[in-house]
C-alpha cells in the first residue's frame, strides 16, 4: 500500500475564526487522504507545556522556553518531516507561515499558498497574486486563488471541498511521494543542521510528547542543553 503523503498547514491560529478554518481543511485533506502534521492539534497545549516549564525554570524564563520548543518543533520536526507544506496567505499576512513557506521551500519541500481574501493591499483583486503583496507567493511552487463565500453551511462543505481538490491537483501534477526526503544540498546547510540537531536534542526519542512524562522528558532536555539550544537563535539585548 503506498504511503500516503504528509500535508503541514502553515497558517495563522490565535483566534476560533482561523482554528475552526483550520480544523475544516484539516478534515477535508484527511478525508481525501492525506496525513497532516497539525500544529494546533499536534502541538503542544500551551498550558500543559507552561505548567510543567514553570516547575523547573525561574517564571521570566517560561515564554523564552515556549517559544525556543514551540520553535525546535515546528521547523526542526513537522516541516522536516512533511512532503507538502500548505499555507494560507490571507490577509493579514501571518510573519510565522512566511518563514515558514521560505524555510520549506529552500528545504526542498513542495510549497503550495493559497489565498480566500477579496482584499488588495498592495494591489487590485485583478492582479496574479490577487492584490496581496508578491514577495510571499514566489516562495511557492504553486499558488491558488479560491474565493469562499460559505452563504450556507452546504455552499461552505462544497467550496472547501473544491480547494482540497486543488491543492490534490497541485500535488498529484508535481509527482509528489512519500517520503520526500530532504535533499543532500539541504542537509549539507549548516542552518539547517542546526536547527535539526536542536530538535533531536529536544525531542529525540520521545514517543509521546504531550503526555507528562513526555513533556519532563523535555523540558529536562530544554535545561541540560539550554546554552546549546541558545546559540542557534540570535544574539539578543
Amino acid at each position: 500500500m503506498e504511503d500516503k503523503i504528509v500535508i503541514y498547514p502553515a497558517a495563522a491560529l490565535f483566534n476560533a475564526r482561523e482554528t475552526t478554518f483550520n480544523s475544516l481543511l484539516v478534515e477535508a485533506l484527511e478525508k481525501r487522504g492525506y496525513k497532516t502534521n497539525f500544529p494546533q492539534r499536534d502541538g503542544f497545549e500551551f498550558g500543559n507545556l507552561n505548567e510543567v516549564l514553570s516547575r523547573k525554570l525561574q517564571q521570566d524564563q517560561v515564554d523564552s522556553a515556549v517559544q525556543d520548543i514551540i520553535y525546535f518543533l515546528d521547523m526542526g520536526i513537522f516541516i522536516p518531516k512533511s512532503d507538502v507544506v500548505l499555507a494560507n496567505l490571507d490577509e493579514p499576512l501571518d510573519e510565522g507561515v512566511v518563514v515558514e513557506i521560505s524555510y520549506a521551500k529552500l528545504m526542498g519541500k513542495f510549497v503550495i499558498g493559497f489565498r480566500t481574501d477579496v482584499r488588495s493591499p498592495y494591489g487590485t483583486p485583478r492582479d496574479k497574486f490577487g492584490g496581496m503583496h508578491f514577495f510571499p507567493p514566489y516562495q511557492c511552487h504553486k499558488f491558488i486563488s479560491h474565493h469562499m463565500l460559505s452563504e450556507t453551511p452546504e455552499k461552505r462543505e462544497n467550496e472547501m471541498s473544491s480547494l482540497v481538490k486543488k491543492v490534490h491537483q497541485s500535488i498529484q501534477d508535481a509527482g509528489i511521494i512519500h517520503p520526500e526526503n530532504i535533499p543532500d544540498y539541504a542537509k549539507n546547510n549548516p542552518e539547517f543542521e542546526k536547527v535539526l540537531d536542536g530538535a533531536r536534542l529536544l525531542f529525540g526519542g520521545i514517543k509521546d510528547i504531550h503526555s507528562k512524562k513526555g513533556l519532563e522528558e523535555i523540558t529536562s532536555r530544554y535545561i541540560n542543553h539550554k546554552e546549546r539550544l541558545k546559540s542557534i537563535g540570535p544574539k539578543y539585548e
